[in-house]
């Protein structure tokens, strides 16, 4: 249960609620133990006093019937408030949840979240958060709310038979004991194959959907359908497995309801004979205790879902136990736009995988970017340009050495301070649902229309999608799903659009002209340097063209720089 207890833990944020919704879950099964047990004591008084000559007339039969009545609103009223606090409790417990996953997902480096499918991870976010109102509204309040059921009835009949009071209470705890771990046992592997069916169904789903042009064009969307049906199918057959595990569950109370009724109405038949209770009393205990094993009635269905409860909790606490990159309480806290933009790469080693018979992506990286310096970075793909970058930005950690800015440390840095220090292009432009206006404002939240549409003009955004559109209109056209499909060009002038948006010491560009004509890149690129001339600028490209903007050409060739060479104008 190890794996459940972080998440428990986490219960003291609403435990106000939460136990409020226990003590009127409490309050409802008891008094609906009272309402049983008072009708039947009232049915059998009643015919007793009908029997007996004189008798009826001096019978109260208002006292118990108020009581039959009071015990009805209390037990409607009670089970009313307890189902809305419960509820409410937990779907503030669950919302808060999900935030605090997010947060904590959130500084991971992206080598750790790449290992982690976009499904993978939707379904942590989703269902297995969900799964844990499980915790709650399926275990902790139905376990605690039994075993305090157990003692109220238990005492209770203790007043009229200390035989009774015993019996009851074993009987009782024996159920309690007995119906988790059978039904844990036979509910385990049901409920892990459960949830991994619904985390492989999800990702199908998502592979089958984004991927149906392809599917389409290659004749796969046939296989791809097939596998899904397969998948579904499976879930269903653990869905009716645990469905008629619930049957059995109520099958088994039920049985046990009544057979311990039969066992109390034994024991107190002796104890009516020998005079020591009257029939009135003993028919009160028995349908009592038919009704406490109504608090029972939770437990099968409660610790059949358990595997599966503990199996969501596990996978939520494989993302949470990983290290975040930036640990705010130990950033020293500075503010990134003074820095200059010297960089210095001081023996950096990476491998993508901390085993060391795995290669060296970067291998005792030593380069001394001076502040102010525009350079190019070649080389075949894999020399470990892109990981450079990764590394500056603290995507990924370096093995060994040192990266350093203006002589400190990145990893003194704080998350703002070392957004603020760099600005980057990546080599891949995500382009947001949204509008224009909106995938601008990423970059710079507070700029004016006025600024943004100088961008746009600036990198040619400005006629997007063959429109002639002008200013708001322009801004507030739809990107993404249901809007314009940006074409490779125009998501790289988006990427350099947020760019001139957010100016900072240092520039990256990760191949910032794929999909520009040449004119266009030219034109572009200069404009870009002009924009940062006073900024450190790395640029990684293919393109020998390129070159001739650039103060400094570094080749990069197993993981280090093979060869550095200083250009001038005469050189291109």
């Amino acid at each position: 249960m190890r794996d459940l207890w972080p998440f428990l833990v986490l219960y003291k944020r609403h435990k106000g609620l939460l136990l409020l919704g226990i003590v009127l879950a409490v309050v409802t099964l008891a008094a609906s133990v009272g309402l049983l047990a008072l009708s039947g004591w009232f049915i059998t008084a009643t015919s007793i006093a009908g029997l007996v000559a004189g008798t009826a007339k001096s019978f109260d039969f208002f006292s118990p019937g108020a009581g039959v009545r009071g015990f009805s609103i209390v037990r409607i009223a009670s089970r009313y408030f307890e189902r809305l606090v419960s509820h409410d409790a937990t779907f503030r417990l669950l919302s808060w949840l999900r935030e605090w996953f997010f947060k904590r997902l959130v500084p991971l480096p992206l080598e750790r979240i790449g290992r982690y499918r976009k499904g993978d991870l939707l379904n942590r976010l989703v269902a297995d958060v969900d799964a844990l109102d499980q915790l709650y509204l399926r275990l902790v309040s139905p376990v605690v709310s039994a075993v305090v059921i157990m003692i109220i009835v238990s005492f209770g009949f203790f007043w009229f038979s200390p035989a009774l009071a015993k019996y009851t209470f074993i009987v009782m705890l024996a159920w309690i004991v007995l119906m988790p771990a059978l039904f844990y046992r036979l509910g385990r592997k049901a409920g892990q194959s459960l949830g991994q069916c619904q985390l492989d169904l999800r990702q199908q789903v998502l592979d089958h959907v984004q991927g149906m042009a392809e599917s389409v064009i290659y004749g796969y969307r046939d296989q791809s359908r097939a596998s899904l049906t397969v998948t579904e199918k499976t879930m269903q057959a653990q869905q009716q497995r645990m469905t008629t595990l619930d049957g059995l569950g109520a099958f088994l109370l039920v049985v046990a309801s009544g057979s311990s009724a039969i066992g109390m109405l034994w024991l107190a038949s002796g104890e009516y004979q020998a005079s020591m209770m009257s029939a009135s009393v003993m028919v009160l205990m028995m349908f009592a205790l038919l009704a406490a094993f109504e608090a029972l009635m939770p437990l099968p269905g409660a610790f059949q879902f358990l595997s599966y409860t503990r199996q969501s909790a596990a996978r939520l606490k494989e993302v949470l136990d990983e290290p975040p990159v930036i640990f705010a309480d130990q950033a020293v806290n500075e503010a990134g736009h003074g820095a200059k933009g010297r960089l210095c790469f001081d023996h950096v080693t990476f491998r993508y995988s901390r085993s060391a018979d795995r290669p060296r992506v970067i291998d005792h990286l030593c380069l001394n970017i001076p502040a102010g310096q525009h350079v190019a970075l070649l080389g075949k793909t894999g020399s470990g340009k892109s990981t450079m970058v990764r590394l500056l930005t603290r995507a990924v950690e370096p093995c060994g050495g040192d990266v350093l800015i203006d002589g400190r440390r990145i990893r003194s840095f704080t998350e703002k301070s070392l957004y603020q220090a760099i600005t980057v292009v990546p080599q891949r432009t995500h382009v947001f649902s949204t509008t224009l206006r909106g995938n601008l404002l990423l970059a710079a939240p507070f700029a004016t229309d006025n600024e943004l549409m100088r961008v746009l003009a600036e990198t040619g955004l400005d006629k997007l999608g063959g429109g002639n559109e002008e200013g708001l209109l322009l801004l507030d056209r739809w990107l993404g799903q249901g809007g314009i499909a940006l074409s490779g060009g125009e998501q790289r002038r988006l990427a350099i659009a947020r760019a001139l948006l957010k100016p900072a010491p240092v520039l990256i560009m990760d191949e910032p002209t794929e999909g520009l004509d040449s004119e266009s890149e030219q034109k572009l690129i200069r404009h870009v340097l002009t924009t940062f001339r006073e900024s450190t600028v790395i640029m990684i490209t293919h393109k020998h063209t390129m070159l001739g903007n650039m103060d400094r050409v570094y080749l990069m060739e197993k993981g280090r720089v093979a060869v550095a060479e200083m250009l001038t104008s005469t050189d291109f």
